[in-house]
């Protein structure tokens, strides 16, 4: 029986032992889970029968792009393109004990002249939630099919399909206490296209498999600490890489509720990434997940924004690099319908193992504004404008990418 079967079994032999062994509960019980996903149904638009659904249409990236590949090619490459499709979230509650939630998002990248980079992307997650007094388990499938950058050191959009399945056990034995134990599995497959004769199914097809062990503490009705222990391990397809690998780290930071008047989630703490293959770099220290949005008053509204950790590397022999990223921004309400947005960040992309006498290092900066209008209570139409820069102490790696377009988001 492979891995991924006896999770599953595991992981559905536990959810049954809690589903007879729970307490008697009502409503959407006492969890802070439970209230999350009753807030999510009182806020779908739609009632279709049994169904409660949200949907969201979303025209975005539209306009000119200075430079498609980022700097892969000798020349850069200038095109106009754009990205659309609806997102649906749809909900089948049970008498107030079973949920079902579907997520579906098909969306079309188009260009108009790099034909080669037209596509189809569609994203897919499928979850059941079964709600008591004091605990909800939950399981779900996802699956996502999409040609996107998904890196800062990829310069060229990358198919990539996704295969996951994850589970999840929240046990909240008082009011501002609970602890939540979870599961992910997940199969990346970048199948078989490349450019300049980079194949990146050669160098990242993966399996990663990761264990959360979480305990939250309400501090106020809208910010919540919470405290976790991870374990992840990274098999990969290609046993020629050496690149197989596993993490330890452990995690604190407040969550902040969508409602208030500070929202997001502040997360920092301390990993330990294991080469498996000795003759490969380790790394040891600090990383971060973080974005928090600050509104002091009516009119204005600041955010902040860091992420550090280890990505899996396309380059040479680094089986990771050491991605940096720290940012901020503000939006400006001169009235209800209209926003002025101004973000700006630096990074910077770190690899452990030597090309020839350097290390390489990126460093690279962005800036973007914005104008959103409120065309109607559910419409709104943004243009937008960035500046994208990267300095390298590699030849060749130098570049800037700018564009100019607009979104257009229809929320019914």
């Amino acid at each position: 029986m492979t891995r991924m079967k006896i999770s599953l079994f595991v992981y559905l032999a536990s959810t049954c032992f809690a589903l007879v062994y729970a307490e008697k509960g009502y409503g959407y019980g006492k969890t802070w889970f439970g209230r999350d996903l009753e807030w999510q149904l009182q806020n779908a638009r739609l009632n279709l029968g049994p169904f409660r659904v949200r949907a969201v249409f979303v025209l975005s990236n539209a306009g000119y792009d200075s430079n498609v590949y980022y700097g892969a090619t000798e020349e850069p490459v200038e095109d106009y393109t754009f990205t659309a499709g609806p997102a649906f979230n749809v909900y089948l509650p049970l008498k107030k004990k079973i949920i079902f939630h579907f997520y579906e998002s098909p969306q079309y990248v188009y260009f108009r002249e790099t034909e080669r980079e037209r596509a189809w992307n569609n994203y897919f997650l499928g979850q059941v939630h079964f709600v008591f007094n004091r605990l909800v388990a939950s399981a779900g499938v996802g699956r996502s099919d999409a040609k996107q950058r998904w890196n800062t050191e990829t310069d060229i959009p990358i198919f990539r399909k996704e295969d996951s399945f994850q589970g999840s056990l929240l046990w909240q034995p008082a009011n501002r206490t609970s602890f939540n134990l979870s599961y992910r599995m997940a199969r990346y497959d970048y199948g078989e296209g490349g450019l300049g004769g980079l194949y990146y199914s050669l160098k990242l097809n993966r399996d990663e498999t990761y264990y959360n062990l979480t305990g939250y503490r309400d501090v106020t009705t809208r910010t919540r600490l919470f405290l976790d222990a991870e374990c992840g391990v990274f098999d990969f397809a290609n046993p020629m890489l050496q690149k197989n690998s596993k993490s330890y780290g452990g995690y604190g930071g407040l969550e902040f509720s969508p409602l208030g008047k500070v929202r997001g989630r502040l997360k920092i703490g301390y990993k330990l990434f294991d080469s498996l293959n000795p003759q490969r770099k380790d790394y040891e220290g600090i990383v971060g997940d973080t974005s928090v949005s600050i509104r002091p008053i009516k009119g204005l509204a600041a955010r902040v924004f860091f992420r550090r950790d280890v990505q899996f590397s396309v380059w040479l022999d680094n089986t990771y690099f050491l991605e940096t990223i720290l940012g901020a921004g503000a939006s400006v309400y001169l009235n209800k319908n209209i926003r002025l947005d101004y973000d700006y960040s630096r990074g910077r992309n770190e690899y452990p193992e030597e090309e020839g006498v350097l290390r390489r290092q990126d460093d690279y900066q962005i800036h973007s504004v914005g104008i959103y209008f409120r065309l109607r209570e559910n419409i709104a139409l943004g243009i937008i404008a960035s500046s994208w820069v990267r300095h390298s102490n590699l030849d060749l790696e130098d570049d800037y990418r700018d564009f100019v377009g607009f979104n257009l988001i229809y929320d019914f």
